[in-house]
């Protein structure tokens, strides 16, 4: 009797130990630190087209031509934004008077619905750039809109097999620009440099 008893509470106790929701718990956190540690990896395994990483969506390439300096395919200034977006934009203009600068300077930042092109107008290497609309091209062509073989054809990339990725970074020690892709199109453009100290 009293094993019968001791097998029936072993029974009911065992299952309580090895609940799902604690197997869960244990699940989730192993799953963090395996996302954690793929993360770690990704830069490395993305540069060398390891062909382990084909879950990986982020191409880096460091730029060593000068395209990021000076990107877009129209001048960075108000009336020339304007007559590309129309009339329907805003315009912030901040100014500033420094030792440098004693005649003065400005930082516009232009707005069109979710676009926005930010510059200042005598530091031709420091402007930033959130794009969304296809009036506005970038590197002899490419804009919202452009297909991925397209896109990759047109940048010529060094590294082997950039078709897997939807998402490109070029960069170098001052800024970057960033091209993302949904369903094989590019949808964003987003890019800084810094370069104009």
């Amino acid at each position: 009797m009293k094993t019968t008893v001791l097998i029936t509470i072993l029974f009911f106790a065992f299952p309580s130990c090895h609940s799902p929701k604690k197997g869960s718990k244990k699940n989730t956190e192993e799953n963090k630190a395996v996302t954690a540690h793929f993360s770690q990896m990704s830069t490395a395994d993305k540069q060398e087209g390891n062909p382990g990483s084909n879950q990986e969506e982020e191409y880096i390439e460091t730029d060593d031509e000068d395209r990021i300096y000076d990107p877009y395919d129209f001048p960075l200034e108000a009336e020339s934004i304007k007559a590309l977006l129309g009339h329907n934009i805003s315009i912030d203009t901040q100014y500033f008077v420094d030792e440098y600068f004693p005649e003065g300077y400005s930082f516009v930042k232009i707005t069109h619905k979710d676009t926005q092109i930010a510059f200042y107008d005598v530091l031709s290497g420091k402007h930033r750039a959130h794009i969304t609309t296809p009036k506005l091209s970038v590197l002899g062509g490419i804009k919202i809109g452009t297909p991925k073989q397209e896109f990759i054809k047109a940048m010529d990339f060094r590294n082997g097999n950039p078709e897997k990725f939807n998402i490109f970074n070029l960069m170098d020690e001052y800024g970057a620009m960033t091209f993302s892709f949904r369903k094989d199109t590019l949808f964003l453009i987003e890019g800084y440099y810094e370069g104009g100290d």
